[in-house]
């Protein structure tokens, strides 16, 4: 008897940085984390950074990435939670991957200043998009071609998503688990 494969699990990439503050990380991690109780065929979640190793984080303390931006390659659903200066240039590889993830299907989320980057690639270019509400005038400004829509917690444009602030992020990372597992395990998480 031959036996089909297993299902490949939807792999989530989120993508770290450098400098950057915990909680929007973290968040992504807690909705996406391993979760064998809740029964259903849930996410493969992988961190990464442009160059895989140590990161220092704001409040003093290092993660360390065990993966590159090659993850992005095979990646369901890519999340870019924060970038830790959104006046200067986003690394060209983290730009080149978003594009290509995109290009090839790839669901593209960011959580507060992570618009930067997703603009930065032009996957908000003529779209309605969201960051914290103190980025929204320089999003607005480094990237006239994005629709800024400053007063909402998320908004969905099905194959590129955007979230306000930090916990705004965490609804978003349930809007997203509601979507592809239901309200019954979002309300789960």
């Amino acid at each position: 008897m031959i036996l089909d494969p297993p299902a490949r699990r939807h792999l989530v990439a989120v993508v770290a940085f450098d400098g950057m503050a915990p909680f929007e990380l973290s968040s992504v991690v807690e909705v996406f984390r391993p979760r064998p109780d809740l029964g259903v065929p849930w996410y493969d979640l992988r961190v990464c950074s442009p160059r895989p190793g140590p990161l220092r984080f704001l409040g003093g303390f290092t993660v360390t990435t065990e993966h590159g931006m090659d993850v992005l390659a095979d990646a369901d659903t890519v999340v870019v939670p924060q970038v830790p200066d959104i006046h200067g240039d986003i690394p060209e590889p983290v730009v080149d991957a978003l594009k290509r993830a995109h290009a090839r299907g790839a669901r593209i989320v960011s959580i507060c200043s992570g618009a930067f980057a997703l603009a930065a690639a032009g996957l908000l270019d003529g779209r309605e998009a969201t960051t914290h509400w103190r980025f929204a005038d320089t999003l607005r400004r480094r990237f006239p071609r994005v629709r800024g829509t400053p007063d909402v917690l998320y908004v969905d444009g099905d194959d590129v998503l955007t979230g306000a602030g930090s916990a705004a992020g965490l609804d978003l990372c349930l809007h997203l688990v509601r979507k592809d597992h239901g309200a019954r395990i979002a309300n789960s998480v």
